[in-house]
């Protein structure tokens, strides 16, 4: 986070002035010394321009995905064109899911792994809705989201062999 926070030119303090909390608390998030993540740790990952799923990556091994990253892969999804070479986040995706995948405010994503016999697979879910939705519609389409969101997680946790 702290690579994050200095390529946007954010200083630790302003950081912490504007999530509300002790500048000695950044300081920790960025060296790792936490023990569970809190709303403060995901309005910090926000404010950096991470995903909401970046957190789960990172603390799994991976790296983040930036919002930067995911505009400019729905940027190469609304063109038609082939993924770049060096997006592996479009590549092998049919045109029909490229184009679902432009369209539409989106309400949320995020990926979810799953342990299997054969290894670990990860399921990628992005919730958008319809093109032109007025707010009562993205209201009611991240609500119905929520609920399914929330039934999801839960047969993962019982997949996974009872919860997180």
């Amino acid at each position: 986070m702290k690579r994050a926070r200095e390529s946007r030119g954010l200083q630790q303090k302003f950081v912490a002035k504007s999530l509300t909390v002790e500048r000695g608390a950044i300081y920790n998030i960025e060296k790792g010394a936490i023990k569970k993540l809190t709303g403060t740790i995901n309005r910090y990952a926000e404010m950096v321009g991470w995903t909401p799923e970046s957190l789960r990556l990172v603390l799994e091994g991976g790296e983040p995905v930036t919002v930067d990253d995911v505009e400019r892969s729905s940027a190469v999804a609304r063109s038609g064109e082939p993924a770049p070479a060096g997006d592996p986040g479009l590549a092998g995706l049919s045109l029909l899911v490229r184009k679902a995948l432009s369209e539409g405010e989106l309400i949320d994503s995020e990926v979810q792994s799953l342990n299997t016999p054969a290894g670990q697979i990860q399921v990628a879910i992005v919730a958008r809705a319809q093109p032109g939705a007025s707010p009562a519609q993205l209201d009611e389409a991240g609500a119905l989201w929520a609920r399914l969101r929330a039934a999801l997680v839960k047969a993962l946790d019982e997949e996974r062999g009872g919860g997180r």
